[in-house]
């Protein structure tokens, strides 16, 4: 097994996911990720946990990337990072939230999925998923 992976080769992953089109999908707290089940957007469907309510359309909403690159300022010399400007679903009354998946839409491959560590709703309200401060993605 390799001790370094070059900040480069890290960097060339997420000028990669950059090039692609991605979407947050909201999913309910029945659901449980299970290692190489839950591979594309259609394993999540099937699952049954995707959020349904008023302002929420299934597929979830566009990811707009906002920040990438490698190295210093990106949280360390050997980082490599992707960030995106937070994703709001407004008008929207739905409960039960507990985690947003991010997936590419071509073939729907899940890029990551993130729990809220809390069950969270909305009223006739704005849902906003607010983005980790160091960035939405990062390889080490």
């Amino acid at each position: 097994m390799a001790n370094v992976i070059p900040k480069e080769v890290k960097k060339e992953r997420i000028d990669a996911f950059i090039a692609e089109t991605w979407k947050a999908v909201l999913l309910t707290n029945a659901f449980a990720y299970v290692t190489g089940t839950y591979v594309t957007y259609n394993d999540l469907l099937a699952s049954g946990t995707e959020v349904v309510g008023t302002g929420y359309t299934a597929g979830g909403a566009a990811v707009t990337k906002s920040a990438w690159g490698a190295g210093s300022g990106y949280t360390g010399t050997t980082n490599a990072m992707l960030d995106a400007t937070d994703v709001a679903w407004t008008s929207a009354t739905f409960a039960n939230v507990r985690y947003v998946a991010v997936y590419e839409t071509t073939g729907g491959k899940i890029r990551a999925i993130y729990e809220f560590n809390a069950d969270k709703s909305v009223t006739s309200g704005t849902f906003t998923v607010e983005w980790n401060s160091s960035g939405l993605l990062k390889i080490s």
